[in-house]
């Protein structure tokens, strides 16, 4: 039992260090000489492909950013005010998107949130007001 467990964790951690290196690049720069884009570039099936994307704002701040699958949008994404404080998160598959999306006022407070499922909002959605008090609700 000893030897299988060794081969299977010898296996995986070979399978793990040929896994092709992501590679970070800074796209565009600020005036400032701040980052502005980033973007993790992988060899895919013998293509360069971008496989996450990062926008910062001139001081530095995180701004957006989220994983790429084929070029496209993929899994959560998320954008932060130039406070730091997060604007809004949301799912996508394959560029579309699907699940989750919930927007926040700068204050934090969640504005609203809701379901899409192929661009389009779908089921009950929730609507509030600056104090976080439910102020609507929608079906779509």
């Amino acid at each position: 039992m000893k030897k299988v467990l060794f081969f299977t964790l010898c296996g995986v951690m070979l399978y793990a260090c040929e896994a092709p290196p992501i590679e970070e690049r800074v796209e565009e720069t600020f005036a400032n000489g701040q980052p502005k884009t980033i973007h993790y570039v992988q060899q895919i099936d013998g293509k360069e492909e971008v496989v996450e994307q990062k926008a910062f704002f001139e001081n530095g701040q995180f701004k957006m950013g989220g994983k790429l699958l084929k070029g496209k949008r993929e899994g959560m994404w998320k954008a932060y005010f130039e406070d730091g404080k997060l604007q809004s998160e949301g799912e996508f598959e394959g560029g579309v998107r699907m699940g989750i999306g919930k927007v926040y006022y700068p204050n934090g407070q969640l504005m609203y949130e809701g379901q899409y499922e192929n661009d389009k909002a779908i089921g009950h959605w929730k609507f509030y007001n600056e104090e976080g008090k439910l102020t609507k609700e929608k079906d779509f």
